[in-house]
């Protein structure tokens, strides 16, 4: 997913991101997912006794998992890639946030603005809401394309391949899969705020916290960091329909087949829901965190992580062209 930075200096957004809220590596959501992590361990630890013996520290950061060479290639990628591509980021979430101002023009260009008379506390929760609902859904549709676009799965390939899940999994995202996020989610979300500001004029604004839209804060602060973790935190009921649980995302990463192309959604659950790609995590299963069990090995180097997905997408175009050009020969679907 899309990581919105401030400023295009690359050593402000490796440093700076933990001291900037609408950065989700802002040091209180890290800390926050840490104690939701210690309350899921105290839990946890009441009904397993080898759990509670071998403690905190051990369930919170097992060696298995943060040695693991997937998590090491985890760490080098993370922090080549802000370094590299925090400018060119910049640039790009400037420009496709200006979708907001191309459609207020287009609007206003063939309609008068109604400005309805409503209280502003009603036109601040509606923008709000929809904004962040707008958002979320150009996410879920990159997501969704990124898994059904063969070529773009190529690229989606980078963040699938780890073999264990820690939080720096979250960057690990080849640079133009998150430019798709950036650019999908930028476009939803300048479309409906340029909607509200022509219903409402100028109490089309967005309530906000921590400089972060209320909802997305809220987000942030349930354990967002644990998404990508080995703790398993479920939201059950109508809950787990309504907003993306930390368990939730942690199946959308697993090798079973009744996963694939599952739990697409960011914040809201409601997409998957409506499109049928949602799957409950009302019980715990067991499963393995990967693509296929055979090409993840292939994906830890930095430099394969982000060369490889120009490689395989050329392969595939080739066999494409060469399937409609010479005879027909059966070859295996890209492996999920």
């Amino acid at each position: 997913m899309p990581e919105f930075v401030n400023g295009s200096n690359p050593a402000f957004a490796f440093v700076g991101m933990f001291q900037d809220p609408t950065n989700r590596w802002f040091a209180l959501y890290v800390a926050v997912s840490l104690a939701i992590g210690c309350v899921v361990f105290y839990f946890e630890a009441k009904h397993d006794p080898r759990l509670a013996a071998e403690g905190l520290f051990r369930y919170l950061f097992p060696k298995e998992i943060y040695a693991h060479r997937s998590a090491l290639a985890d760490y080098r990628f993370f922090l080549v890639n802000k370094l590299l591509f925090a400018v060119a980021f910049a640039g790009l979430i400037a420009v496709s946030s200006s979708s907001v101002e191309v459609v207020s023009f287009v609007i206003n260009a063939v309609a008068r603005s109604p400005e309805l008379a409503v209280p502003s506390y009603v036109a601040i929760f509606i923008t709000t809401v929809v904004f962040a609902l707008a958002m979320d859904f150009g996410l879920w549709f990159a997501h969704w394309l990124l898994h059904k676009i063969p070529i773009l799965w190529e690229f989606h390939k980078v963040h699938h391949s780890a073999e264990v899940l820690t939080p720096l999994t979250a960057g690990r995202v080849h640079p133009l899969d998150d430019a798709l996020n950036i650019v999908c989610s930028a476009i939803c979300g300048g479309i409906v705020l340029a909607f509200c500001r022509f219903l409402f004029g100028s109490q089309a604004q967005i309530f906000g916290v921590l400089q972060l839209n209320f909802l997305v804060a809220i987000f942030y602060f349930f354990g967002f960091h644990l998404r990508h973790s080995h703790i398993w935190l479920p939201y059950k009921g109508i809950w787990g329909k309504l907003f993306v649980s930390p368990a939730h995302h942690q199946l959308h990463h697993s090798v079973a087949q009744r996963h694939w192309d599952k739990n697409l959604g960011f914040v809201f659950a409601i997409w998957d829901w409506l499109f049928g790609t949602l799957y409950a995590v009302d019980r715990r299963e067991k499963f393995q965190i990967g693509m296929n069990g055979i090409e993840e090995a292939e994906y830890h180097s930095v430099r394969a992580l982000y060369l490889l997905p120009f490689v395989k997408a050329w392969r595939l175009i080739l066999a494409r062209s060469k399937a409609l050009t010479g005879p027909a020969t059966p070859h295996l679907p890209p492996a999920k």
